[in-house]
């Protein structure tokens, strides 16, 4: 196993303080962690860690190798940077997949600014909002929104997805009023069938976290499907913030409850391996880590 893989593993759990966040940041297994630093620790011939059920100690062993490594690292990623600088420019077909409702509206502007930069690529990009396997797509780089599933896959975050309870001013016109999560039973609630198999939606106040069964006779899998049934007066939903924005700028939907907030969703990018990432799959990836700021939106209420 390559022993910068090893290294980068070392340096995640050394500061997250935990094998399954360095695990989840990096998009792995927690036992896939546990592997690279047992092989550190029979390279170094030292324990790096005391662990409990409750507690992940660093040892002096692992305090005297955090630095060293880091230095490691950062040379050679300065050394790759410096030699992609006088790379040939990207070349042939890069095959992308992203959330159908997300992918359309931000990720187009952001293709064709690519395009432009990068001429002699051509982009073979997949609308969907199920998970693909990339290897049987034949698909390089991926976005996902949600928490991931441990894999082989590669992860960067790029921001989050924030969202938001909304309703047309029609479907709210003589109904009770929706002040806390609990009144969401007397409402008819369209649910995104990828976040709402258990039929429960989940909220935060001040006061701790709400989670409260809904009631559905429309579960959708596309947001901007979700949006229209909302505008069609079908009832209450949860939509992301690029729906919520369109729609409340045109004064079609109001937000509800902003006492509860709703948890924010992660953005990633995956891939398969840095190691054997092409050209072009880089320098798309680079591209989105420049305007990630776009997809961080949040609506002040």
């Amino acid at each position: 196993m390559d022993r910068l893989d090893c290294l980068r593993a070392f340096i995640r759990v050394m500061e997250s303080g935990s094998f399954s966040t360095a695990a989840r940041e990096m998009g792995l297994g927690q036992p896939a962690i546990s592997k690279r630093i047992s092989l550190l620790e029979r390279d170094f011939e030292a324990q790096l860690f005391l662990r409990t059920t409750r507690k992940l100690t660093p040892t002096p062993e692992a305090n005297r190798v955090y630095d060293q490594a880091r230095q490691i690292l950062d040379l050679f990623d300065a050394t790759r940077a410096n030699v992609k600088k006088s790379s040939p420019n990207p070349t042939g077909t890069l095959r992308i997949g992203v959330p159908a409702s997300f992918g359309r509206h931000y990720l187009m502007p952001l293709i064709a600014d690519y395009m432009e930069m990068f001429p002699d690529v051509r982009l073979d990009v997949q609308f969907n909002e199920g998970v693909v396997d990339l290897v049987e797509g034949g698909i390089e780089l991926a976005l996902r929104i949600g928490d991931l599933k441990s894999s082989a896959l590669v992860a960067r975050r790029l921001g989050y997805v924030r969202r938001y309870l909304v309703a047309s001013e029609d479907y709210l016109a003589g109904r009770t009023p929706l002040e806390s999560p609990d009144d969401l039973r007397g409402h008819n609630c369209i649910q995104y069938s990828r976040f709402s198999s258990n039929g429960t939606w989940s909220f935060e106040s001040e006061f701790g976290r709400h989670v409260v069964e809904v009631k559905s006779s429309l579960v959708v899998d596309d947001a901007d499907a979700m949006l229209q049934a909302v505008l069609s007066g079908v009832g209450v939903a949860i939509l992301p913030v690029w729906c919520v924005q369109t729609a409340m700028a045109q004064e079609k939907i109001r937000i509800l409850m902003p006492n509860f907030t709703i948890p924010s969703l992660p953005l990633q990018a995956v891939y398969l391996d840095t190691h054997w990432m092409s050209i072009r799959a880089r320098t798309f990836l680079d591209h989105l880590i420049s305007q990630a700021g776009i997809f961080d939106q949040q609506i002040e209420i």
